[in-house]
């Protein structure tokens, strides 16, 4: 008799759409291995949020289901400015619905609707919870109670009560620190990224109960050969001798954006033929448009294939943001073969071999990534180099996202569906 297929159920509380974030995208890769891997005995229904209820399905065994939040986010205008709306419901009636028939939930968030619905449902039903860590939300909180302060009123005394005196971003920090804890004493297991995300995990469950989970690359698809340096030059209308600095991601405070653009500005001094070219939107578009003018080009979201030349055509990638869970652009941009440069302060200086593919840079002082970017600027064959160690440490240290999907994802999703048994 043939042994009926795990129904599990990963909860995403993020709109799926093309300028979604590497939490969303992540989710999307490991559906696709799910597809490709038909035999691995799973039916893996992957929730986002959506404008209306839909379901989409990428093989018999593997779909997304979009469920429309109770209440988002986006409802609130002064929140308007925050990079990815999320559902602040207590319970989702909706969802628990459609979650009491799965063998397994898999929060991937501990804060928000999907997440507190699914806590509920678990309980209720007896069924296995676990979760996976895939966003800083809580150094989030800090930077956008700050900036939203900041934006209501300003650098007046009620901000500075509110910022120095009461320390409202530190608080609103903490509070969700605490908050992920009681969820993830749910679950049976949780996956992180850093140890930093173990640490605060094992205050929750025993420390064999937390795993670690990786993310894959697809090393075909981003790769060296991709390279058209001439092409991408006349195509964005940059001069012949242009040396391109690539960032991709949000262009918003919490990817501290303002760090390369006052480095761009000092280093532009020095050498003009410094350009950066932005893939990504966000609130701060504008002022980098302003600030930097003809030495900076905004592509806006651009689609896989275009955003993989992009990558293989640069010569350096920039990416200062210090609140990241794991970046997958870094990967992307290591399999393509550029010299990355990120912050001392991100956590993902492990991801780099320094000095090799790439440069760990001091964080907080825009002289140190202006002086990085000049000086690979000034050595085109430095660059080469660690292009090609970048490209090296992709074909011999990162996974693909299968080996990821196998090696950290399913022997876990069937030993926590097991306890239900």
């Amino acid at each position: 008799m043939t042994a009926q297929p795990i129904k599990i159920a990963v909860l995403v509380d993020l709109a799926l759409s093309p300028a979604a974030g590497g939490h969303v995208k992540c989710w999307e890769r490991f559906a696709e291995a799910a597809v490709r891997h038909p035999e691995a005995g799973i039916d893996l229904t992957i929730f986002f949020s959506g404008v209306r209820r839909e379901e989409r399905r990428l093989a018999p065994h593997v779909r997304y289901v979009l469920e429309p939040p109770v209440f988002s986010t986006a409802r609130i205008p002064f929140l308007s400015h925050v990079p990815d709306h999320t559902d602040l419901a207590p319970h989702h009636p909706g969802l628990a619905k459609r979650l009491a028939g799965f063998d397994l939930l898999h929060t991937t968030d501990g804060f928000f609707a999907f997440a507190r619905t699914a806590e509920k449902v678990a309980r209720r039903h007896r069924i296995p919870l676990v979760n996976s860590v895939h966003t800083e939300t809580p150094a989030y909180a800090r930077v956008y109670t700050r900036r939203t302060i900041e934006r209501l009123f300003g650098q007046g005394a009620l901000a500075r009560l509110l910022l120095d005196r009461l320390g409202a971003d530190a608080r609103a920090e903490r509070r969700m620190r605490a908050r992920l804890v009681r969820h993830q004493r749910h679950c049976l297991f949780v996956w992180v990224s850093r140890t930093a995300e173990a640490a605060l995990a094992e205050k929750a469950v025993t420390p064999e109960r937390v795993r670690f989970l990786g993310r894959g690359i697809d090393r075909d698809f981003y790769h060296p050969t991709k390279r058209d340096g001439a092409g991408l030059r006349q195509e964005f209308g940059l001069p012949e001798d242009a040396i391109v600095a690539l960032y991709v991601g949000r262009l918003s405070p919490g990817k501290n954006v303002g760090m390369v653009i006052g480095a761009m500005e000092e280093a532009r001094v020095t050498d003009p033929r410094l350009h950066l070219l932005c893939a990504g939107e966000g609130e701060l578009r504008r002022e980098i448009e302003a600030r930097l003018g003809a030495g900076v080009r905004c592509l806006g979201v651009i689609g896989a294939e275009a955003l993989a030349r992009l990558y293989a055509s640069a010569d350096l990638f920039v990416f200062p943001s210090e609140i990241e869970v794991f970046a997958n652009v870094v990967n992307e941009a290591q399999a393509s073969g550029l010299p990355v440069l990120v912050s001392s302060r991100s956590g993902i200086d492990r991801l780099l071999d320094p000095g090799e593919g790439g440069l760990v840079v001091q964080a907080g002082d825009p002289s140190h990534w202006a002086r990085a970017m000049l000086d690979l600027a000034a050595d085109p064959e430095r660059r080469h180099r660690m292009g090609l160690a970048s490209r090296r440490q992709a074909e011999t240290m990162l996974a693909s996202w299968d080996e990821v999907f196998e090696r950290d994802l399913l022997p876990i999703w069937r030993l926590a569906a097991a306890r239900s048994e």
